[in-house]
């Protein structure tokens, strides 16, 4: 259970792409499924006995945590100059970022390739990860491109002794992979509730209403809940719910969390020493809050956590560092309109 949880937090083309609108639920290959959230101007297929991670606010799955055999997809916006000096010059950044932030970096190779078209890139690199009593070293392969006005990211992680069992898979993967146009949906459900400027992003059969803004774009076709600022980095807020397997606290719930988190999410580290003790829905809550690297990327995290009906939920806010603080008066006023049915 606690690897799931890891798995929420962590929470980037042979054939060339269709450019359609982002329909997840027709032509879909067979043996995948679709693993993007609204919004995102690609569709990311996985097979289907993968995880689905959307819950960590990226569009992501993962089949194996032990093996380290995991996939995302991502998108950034980019300015003229960027685009100008072309994906190559873009990913060689990315590279001297990793090299100086990974530990024993290496790069495998950096080459064109079709993925999204004819000036696409192909990135692979290795570099060790830090466990508590081990090192595992795991290699990265990544595709880049410009799409309109957004450098599109498709990554895929394995244990380096496992590469060559996954090759067929991530290729599968990599070939399946289409552009389009971004098809955001900004519900405005509301109930008589609803506090004044907010809308609901939680689904009706959930036994909790979560408000946010009503600038934040959300979706309501499934279960999950994710709200998130259509900016750079995406700022989002994800609420999951767990059953523990024995009587836990917030705090011991957030403890074993942390174990995985130590061991598994690049650049971990506490921002605080202790978490700030709040209610929600007149609730005793804790609030974690966090670093973590992804994809060379410094992102700042606040983990609200919290026993209701002996299930655990977390309300989990996420953005990178440069950009957290700009949210935090919203995500407060999340926290204090978030009830129970």
């Amino acid at each position: 259970m606690i690897k799931k949880v890891f798995a929420l937090i962590l929470c980037a083309l042979m054939l060339l792409p269709i450019f359609v609108a982002c329909n997840k639920k027709s032509d879909v290959p067979e043996g995948m499924k679709s693993v993007t959230l609204s919004g995102e101007p690609f569709i990311f297929y996985v097979p289907k006995e993968w995880t689905d991670n959307r819950d960590s606010g990226i569009s992501s799955a993962y089949y194996s945590i032990n093996k380290s055999v995991m996939a995302s997809a991502r998108y950034y916006p980019c300015d003229a100059d960027t685009v100008s000096a072309g994906i190559e010059a873009y990913v060689d950044k990315v590279s001297t970022q990793n090299s100086n932030t990974l530990k024993d970096y290496t790069l495998i190779e950096t080459k064109k390739h079709s993925f999204g078209g004819p000036n696409g890139q192909k990135y692979e690199y290795k570099y060790k990860h830090i466990g508590d009593a081990s090192e595992t070293e795991i290699t990265v392969i990544q595709y880049y491109t410009f799409y309109k006005n957004d450098v599109i990211i498709l990554s895929m992680y394995v244990g380096t002794e496992f590469k060559d069992e996954y090759v067929e898979v991530f290729d599968k993967i990599r070939s399946e992979f289409k552009l389009c146009e971004k098809n955001v949906v900004n519900d405005s459900v509301k109930d008589k509730n609803t506090p004044k400027g907010m809308k609901k992003a939680s689904d009706g059969d959930v036994q909790y209403v979560c408000y946010v803004p009503e600038s934040w774009v959300t979706d309501l076709s499934d279960k999950l809940t994710y709200a998130y600022v259509d900016e750079s980095g995406k700022p989002n807020i994800t609420v999951t719910c767990v059953a523990p397997t024995a009587d836990t606290t917030a705090e011991k719930y957030f403890t074993d969390c942390e174990v995985e988190y130590d061991k598994n999410i690049e650049g971990y580290a506490r921002l605080s020493e202790k978490p700030q003790e709040r209610k929600i829905a007149g609730r005793d809550a804790l609030s974690y809050k966090y670093k973590a690297v992804y994809g060379g990327t410094e992102y700042h995290i606040m983990q609200t956590v919290l026993v209701y009906n002996d299930l655990v939920y977390s309300i989990t806010y996420t953005a990178r560092a440069d950009a957290y603080d700009n949210y935090i008066y919203d995500v407060e006023h999340i926290l204090a309109n978030f009830k129970f049915r």
